[in-house]
């Protein structure tokens, strides 16, 4: 399998294009510059810091999700899936002190990063977890990013090997859960079902850096065929996505789609579908192979169809009234940002300006608040073994941060 020769990290300017349409950018609408101006507000800032200047009840815990009204974190160990965002909320702060004034410096800023950061580097080891990209990427790659580091750039290569003990070549993808189960169905026997989430395309970052880094092309081309076969198997004809897909371990071949989060097997989970738009963006981001580019933005317009007068519910085909996720609106808009960047365009920033504002003016917390949002969903399909549903929620912050230093790349804010 060939690595694109193209590929680099960052593997382009991705702001290159954006300088010629400068008029366009400086007749944004008033309203437009509102909703980023809001974006950008230090108060996002100074929740994160808050909860980071302030010891974890349980020593190596991290901020999840929150209880309903956000007002206080619940805490996971190093080894939950979402334990990297945090640290890397922190490294989202530092980047943007990089490129402007912030009320606390970068050097400061990168202390307590790197206070949060410690308790992640033995998970480079966990060969139990699809989502060590998740836990490495947001904190260690922006540390190298942004100081040189040459230890981060060793944890990520050794993370990228965890990962890689995952790969199944019969299927060509990177095994995501060992096992799942929920009211109604149960897959316990790894031998005979291999669990692939489409989430699992979010951690392909992980391994095109780790080619970059080490100039081994294996861990690109493991993430370019995961991708294909995603490509191949969850997306519907009508660019809708299952989240989880079965497959045979021994002969490779897809044996059943369904949902584990989302309202039903045949339905559109949004924040799946929001993972979606953004890992198939990266991927293209790396390979420039354009069925990539396609992908991401049919995908795109899959999503925006669904949306209703600006809001992102848990998931596009469940009964309304029903709760929002606006995990997925920050995933979602920072994946369509990235386009932009790669295109050169300001294609979709009516709809990155919509959804926002609708999060703005619907979902920030108040000075009580934990977390900088609320109203996202973790899980609320209705035979999970553990719904949970309209709280503050960590990787939604970390997207909304991120979508904030686009804003900023891209001479927008």
């Amino acid at each position: 399998m060939q690595v694109s020769p193209s590929v680099g990290f960052p593997p382009q300017n991705l702001n290159s294009g954006l300088d010629q349409i400068d008029t366009t950018r400086d007749a944004i609408a008033e309203e437009t510059k509102a909703v980023f101006k809001a974006i950008l507000d230090n108060s996002a800032m100074e929740k994160i810091l808050k909860v980071a200047n302030q010891e974890p009840a349980v020593p190596d815990t991290f901020p999840h999700v929150t209880n309903f009204g956000a007002t206080e974190y619940v805490y996971e160990p190093s080894e939950w899936w979402t334990s990297g965002f945090f640290p890397g909320s922190i490294w989202a702060l530092c980047e943007r002190a990089s490129k402007r004034e912030l009320p606390v410096s970068f050097e400061n800023l990168v202390k307590i990063a790197r206070k949060w950061q410690s308790g992640m580097e033995k998970e480079q080891y966990n060969t139990e977890t699809h989502d060590i990209g998740f836990m490495i990427m947001p904190s260690f790659q922006r540390d190298l990013d942004l100081t040189g580091s040459k230890p981060c750039g060793d944890v990520i290569i050794r993370a990228a090997e965890s990962l890689l003990t995952r790969w199944n070549e019969a299927i060509g993808c990177l095994r995501s859960w060992n096992t799942t189960s929920t009211k109604i169905y149960d897959f316990t026997n790894k031998d005979t079902d291999f669990l692939v989430i489409i989430d699992n395309m979010m951690n392909l970052d992980l391994l095109y850096s780790a080619t970059l880094l080490s100039g081994d092309p294996k861990y690109a081309a493991i993430a370019t065929k995961h991708a294909e076969t995603t490509l191949k198997y969850h997306i519907r004809p009508d660019n809708s996505t299952y989240h989880l897909i079965v497959y045979d371990p021994v002969t490779g071949k897809r044996k059943v789609g369904l949902t584990h989060q989302g309202y039903d097997h045949g339905s559109t989970w949004s924040r799946g579908q929001a993972w979606a738009i953004y890992g198939f963006a990266t991927v293209y981001k790396y390979t420039k192979d354009p069925k990539f580019l396609d992908a991401a933005k049919r995908l795109t317009e899959y999503f925006m169809s669904r949306v209703e007068n600006g809001a992102v519910y848990w998931d596009f085909d469940a009964p309304r009234p029903c709760v929002w996720d606006t995990s997925a609106v920050t995933i979602a808009c920072s994946g369509m940002l990235l386009l932009c960047q790669l295109q050169g365009n300001l294609e979709y920033l009516p709809q990155v300006t919509l959804l926002m504002k609708t999060c703005i003016d619907g979902a920030l917390t108040n000075e009580d608040g934990v977390t900088i949002l609320d109203h996202a969903t973790v899980n609320n399909y209705e035979h999970a073994n553990h719904r949970i549903a309209d709280h503050g929620l960590v990787y939604a912050d970390y997207y909304f941060l991120e979508v904030g230093n686009r804003l900023i790349d891209m001479g927008l804010a």
